[in-house]
This record gives C-alpha cells, structure tokens and sequence, in this order.
C-alpha cells in the first residue's frame, strides 16, 4: 500500500507542474488520464497543438525533478498482476466447486445402485484394456523367415 500511496503522490506532483503549465483542462480530463503518462502526452498535445517531442520532453524532465523512479509499466503489470490474480482465483473457485458436485454426484450414485456401479466400472476397463490391446498390437506383416526370403 505504501508504494500505491507513493505513486498516487508522485503522480499528483507532475499533473501540479503540468497544471501550472498548461491550465486549460478539466477535472474530468484529469480523471481521465490520471496516472497514464501516454494518455497525458496525448492531452496536453490535442489541447496546445505543441509538437510531441516538446511536450515528451518537459514530462520527462518533470518526472526527473520529482525522482519519480516507477514508469507506467510499473503500474500497468501491477494492475494486470492483479487481475490475472484474481481471474485465477475465480477459476480455481469454479474448478474446485465443479469437482466437488461431480464427487458428489459419483458418491450419491454409488450408494443407491452399488451393484450396478461395479459391472459399470468393469465393462468400462475391460473395454478400455481391449482398445489400448487392439492399439498396441502389431499389425505389420510378420518378417519373412531365411527360406521364404531364399525361395523369393
């Protein structure tokens, strides 16, 4: 948290000098690019008609005078961290909640017809041990033998 509350003051440092410079935008223009240096660039060049490398120049100094030393990578993988994060955490949720229904399931079914679970789960593997045996087995021509190779 200290290093968000750090970003958000270093931020807040270079939209002042920026602000000081260049007075002519809104707060809903602010909102809109808050923390996105790219985003600011763009602003301040579609308001002043300044050319980008001017405008690129003075931002960059201004973030040197501040030590600012956190880039918007910095920022955009921590959001992206974070939402990874989270999409795995729901993932997780989903996967965990669908094995344990399908346990549940399993169980339920087992103990009102056992018998009928048994013969199921054993025609299942003999006819899996047959079709992995039928896969496996060699279907090539056997190899002649010494005299039927001699007698051509």
């Amino acid at each position: 948290m200290a290093t968000e509350q750090k970003l958000k003051g270093d931020w807040n440092q270079v939209a002042g000098k920026v602000k000081e410079k260049y007075g002519q935008f809104t707060e809903e223009e602010w909102t809109r690019v808050k923390g996105d240096t790219q985003q600011l660039i763009g602003m301040i060049q579609e308001k002043t008609g300044q050319a980008r490398e001017q405008i690129e120049a003075f931002v960059h100094d201004l973030y040197e005078k501040s030590g600012i030393q956190v880039s918007n990578a910095y920022e955009a993988t921590s959001e992206y961290v974070q939402a990874t994060g989270q999409a795995i955490q729901k993932g997780y949720e989903q996967v965990t909640n669908s094995a344990q229904a399908g346990y549940e399931y399993s169980t339920d079914v087992i103990s009102k017809r056992p018998t009928e679970s048994v013969l199921t789960a054993l025609a299942v593997g003999m006819i899996t041990g047959i079709a992995i045996g039928m896969c496996m087995a060699d279907h090539r021509r056997p190899e002649p033998t010494w005299r039927n190779a001699w007698r051509g």
